[in-house]
């Protein structure tokens, strides 16, 4: 083999040692972007900061641009082998891994690049996520692409996972069970939660009992018939709440269903994490009828 053949393919394979190396430090940049993102708190407003979404994109972006990277060292890799396997070093296998590059990327984008899926998770502060589970991605039977599969799920985890932990931190919630909208692209592992913070997440606290649900809801036969089983009527979840101030947080709340936990021994003045009673509640949704059982009853603002 020439001189310029050896020069040439030692480029070739320095390039796709810098392929390697770069889509690693992207990679590894952008997850400690995502795990140390120091703007999760509260505006003057009461808001979400908006830096923290900017700090999750650049995170995103990075982790992104690393997984490019590596899925075309990847290629690269591959194209080098075949090569090697011939005295003069050939280019053809580089070109036929660029075309087949290009024509990867033109099928998935006949059918777009991304799919979205449901991520359910269970997760507390001290085990962190118990459950991380992408809804409508199918496990694999066969063994090898179990594996594959497993790994793929384990990168899309990785990604989303921060972000969620740094959100539950920031409502100051120590369990938390739900679901968000994960947005993946095909084949390489991209992914990233679609609103978060924004109303995209549906959020349970496992410390909300089947009173709360019912009282906040409206439910009032569910409540009377949740009362007869002597519940702890003023028992509270994460934020503080009571079924009596779930109930006050609702602005076509029905009187009756107050008068019932009022009748079972609810506190009414028990104020949540934050600093809102049941009255301040109600007279904050402008329900009067509410306002003037609690008042009735003695509640204090």
């Amino acid at each position: 083999m020439s001189t310029a053949a050896v020069g040439l393919a030692r480029t070739r394979h320095n390039w796709i040692a810098t392929g390697f190396e770069g889509g690693t430090v992207l990679l590894v940049a952008g997850l400690i972007l995502l795990y140390l993102n120091p703007f999760w708190h509260m505006t003057d407003g009461g808001n979400l900061d908006a830096r923290a979404l900017w700090w999750n994109a650049a995170g995103e972006s990075l982790t992104a641009g690393g997984l490019v990277m590596l899925a075309l060292a990847m290629f690269g890799s591959v194209a080098a082998l075949v090569s090697c396997c011939f005295a003069k070093r050939p280019s053809w296998p580089y070109v036929l891994a660029a075309v087949a590059v290009g024509a990867i990327v033109t099928w998935i984008g006949l059918d777009g690049f991304t799919r979205d899926f449901d991520a359910r998770f269970e997760w507390n502060s001290s085990d962190g996520f118990r459950v991380f589970h992408l809804q409508g991605a199918q496990p694999l039977a066969q063994p090898s692409l179990a594996t594959a599969d497993l790994v793929w799920r384990s990168m899309v985890g990785i990604q989303v996972q921060p972000e969620l932990e740094g959100y539950f931190h920031f409502i100051d919630w120590q369990r938390v069970n739900g679901h968000i909208n994960v947005k993946v692209v095909r084949l390489i592992p991209i992914a990233w939660p679609i609103g978060l913070g924004n109303e995209g997440e549906t959020l349970e606290d496992p410390d909300e009992t089947p009173l709360m649900h019912a009282a906040e809801t409206g439910d009032l036969k569910t409540v009377q018939q949740l009362l007869t089983t002597k519940p702890d009527v003023n028992a509270r979840d994460q934020s503080g709440e009571t079924a009596l101030i779930h109930a006050c947080r609702n602005p076509r709340t029905n009187p009756m269903i107050v008068k019932a936990l009022l009748g079972a021994g609810a506190d009414m003045n028990i104020r949540g994490h934050d600093d809102y009673t049941a009255l301040a509640w109600a007279t904050a949704r402008s329900n009067t009828p509410v306002i003037q059982a609690l008042r009735h009853a003695g509640a204090k603002p």
